[in-house]
């Protein structure tokens, strides 16, 4: 009587078999699960907040836009060079920037008024907006004397519960300052120069030819003098820019809400049972097309190299 003994070489075969399935499978399913992930995140509606703009004064600064001021500062004039020499204030170009906490917007605008007016200086632009909550949020931007930048900006923060942040950054531009006054005065006494020439010309010609030049001399004059006033207006004024935000008040409506819970654990409730029908149908028509596809290509590649094999093994 025989006995049917099991050959290695098929042991080996079935633990091949159920190792690649689980390999095409595991695959399929990672297939599936990715491409369920795009879908779901491509398909999610973008929320927004929607919210009551109260807008006040003049419209909406740009947020990339901050405050500068021009601080003095005693230097030494420089004894080898005298055009230098009249030039005896550094000056920096100072930027400042708050962030603040507080109770009420509106409350705190008005005290920052108040400090503004009291350092000397003024509300230059300001932009508040309010969402659904009665959450009301802004900016504000203000102008004081460069002399009194430092006391304004201590005072401002007084006005916060808490500072977020702050920050302060100085430019020194006193070389360019004293590059533009000796480039205005070496201007002006060209112009002296050719105010002369001018009065000896005798021949028509000679006089035209004078006076393009005086034109052209008093141009370059005039925007000499227009940058140089602009430089000093930034010497003489400072701005500082105040973000402001209040902080949320908790009410006994907004802390407990159980039909707003009931909503929102249905509405999860319903996405969930979408994922899952989303799955089946891709299970159904993806994945399942795609695991025959790779047993078959498997199977074939399996009997190709088992009729090599036994062609080898035979000779």
């Amino acid at each position: 009587m025989e006995q049917n003994i099991p050959t290695p070489g098929g042991n080996n075969r079935k633990i091949i078999f159920i190792v690649v399935g689980v390999l095409v499978l595991a695959l399929a399913v990672l297939t599936v699960l990715k491409n369920m992930g795009q879908s779901g995140t491509s398909s999610l509606p973008s929320g927004s907040l929607s919210g009551n703009s109260v807008s006040f004064d003049s419209p909406a600064p740009s947020m990339k836009s901050s405050g500068m001021a021009v601080q003095r500062e005693t230097a030494a004039p420089v004894a080898t060079d005298e055009s230098a020499a009249e030039i005896t204030d550094k000056k920096i170009i100072k930027n400042g920037n708050l962030s603040l906490k507080v109770n009420s917007v509106d409350d705190a605008s008005r005290r920052i008024s108040d400090i503004t007016k009291t350092n000397g200086g003024e509300v230059s632009s300001s932009n508040f907006y309010q969402t659904a909550k009665n959450v009301k949020s802004g900016t504000i931007t203000v102008k004081v004397p460069v002399a009194n930048f430092e006391k304004a900006f201590a005072d401002l923060k007084k006005v916060a519960t808490l500072v977020v942040q702050e920050s302060t950054t100085g430019q020194d531009v006193t070389e360019q300052y004293t590059d533009l006054q000796a480039q205005l005065r070496n201007k002006q006494a060209e112009e002296q120069s050719f105010a002369k020439i001018l009065e000896r010309s005798g021949t028509i010609d000679e006089i035209l030819k004078v006076t393009r030049e005086l034109s052209r001399v008093r141009g370059e004059i005039e925007r000499l003098q227009g940058r140089i006033k602009f430089m000093d207006l930034q010497t003489d004024m400072s701005s500082i820019t105040v973000s402001l935000s209040e902080d949320e008040s908790i009410t006994f409506a907004d802390s407990w809400r159980p039909w707003q819970v009931v909503k929102e654990t249905f509405n999860s409730l319903v996405k969930d049972v979408q994922k899952f029908i989303n799955f089946l149908i891709v299970l159904i028509i993806q994945v399942i097309p795609v695991l025959v596809l790779y047993l078959l290509i498997f199977y074939v590649i399996y009997r190709i190299g088992k009729k090599v094999y036994l062609k080898v093994k035979n000779r």
